[in-house]
């Protein structure tokens, strides 16, 4: 019918052609304990996720992030992940932002020099008049 709908969600998912595989100098290795601590949270919201997105991304993932002892993780930066999942929306949004974060779960500490909050968090302008994409994800790598 033409008209514009607004969805909190849309769910989406792919089969990689190519995997992904996090880089060790973009990475940070936690203790998986402290992500439910709070720390997740904070990744997220440091990424430019608004408090009810980085709920619900935490949410979803905490449970494969703590598997084991340890945790690498990657946030992807937009324009690698605009390379393997291109996104093309019609109407044009005013703002895309995507979040997208690689992981592994290891018994072992490995050594990354990145922490996990960067600063300063990305504030991103919001209420705009015309459509606003926020897309957070993440890859399980092995």
């Amino acid at each position: 019918d033409g008209a514009l709908r607004e969805y909190s969600y849309l769910f989406w998912e792919a089969a990689t052609m190519e995997p992904f595989r996090i880089c060790m100098k973009n990475a940070s290795c936690v203790r998986s304990s402290v992500l439910s601590d709070g720390l997740l949270q904070d990744a997220l919201l440091a990424q430019g996720l608004s408090t009810d997105e980085a709920t619900e991304m935490a949410t979803h993932w905490l449970p494969a992030l703590t598997k084991k002892e340890f945790v690498l993780i990657e946030f992807l930066p937009s324009e690698e992940l605009d390379k393997r999942a291109k996104l093309n929306v019609v109407p044009m949004p005013a703002l895309i932002h995507r979040v997208f974060m690689l992981f592994r779960s290891t018994d072992t500490e490995h050594s990354c020099n990145l922490p996990l909050v960067r600063s300063p968090a990305l504030a991103l302008p919001r209420g705009a008049k015309k459509p606003v994409i926020v897309e957070w994800g993440g890859m399980e790598c092995f």
